[in-house]
């Protein structure tokens, strides 16, 4: 994949969150997805290109702390190989959370996924993409995940 910091981009406004969602020129928002509690925007630049932005109560939390809340309910949906770092996500301190979300029967890591999470006030977002082809997308990922704003 190419490097895609200079090329085009477009952001998507979510107002009513005071979010702004950067990404590279082409790409689509979709609505959200009831059924997966509460994410706020979808977009997708094309097959295996898909992202996903939640907005949830951090309830005084941190955003590692709230990193350690989502770890808890994926591993409980089966997901593994958990690894966290500090990040700087939408210009705060942060955490980035990778994980596999997929495996074939063997075992073979076949979709690997990282979520981003900053606190905000009483409200923590979390943006999460994955990819089948981790080392091709990760760049893409980490440049998504520079470009994310909050508001005040």
């Amino acid at each position: 994949m190419s490097d895609v910091s200079n090329a085009a981009w477009q952001a998507f406004n979510i107002v009513p969150y005071g979010a702004v969602l950067h990404v590279p020129a082409g790409w689509e928002a979709l609505p959200p997805v009831p059924a997966n509690g509460p994410e706020i925007l979808r977009a997708t630049g094309g097959p295996g290109r898909n992202l996903i932005v939640f907005k949830v109560p951090a309830h005084g939390r941190t955003a590692a702390q709230v990193a350690d809340v989502a770890q808890e309910k994926l591993a409980a949906h089966g997901y593994d190989d958990f690894t966290r770092a500090e990040a700087t996500f939408a210009g705060r301190p942060g955490v980035a959370l990778d994980f596999v979300t997929r495996r074939d029967s063997n075992g073979a890591v076949i979709y690997r996924t990282r979520e981003y999470f900053a606190v905000r006030a009483n409200a923590a977002f979390v943006f999460g993409m994955g990819s089948a082809t981790w080392e091709e997308h990760l760049p893409l990922i980490e440049q998504i995940a520079e470009r994310f704003e909050l508001a005040g």
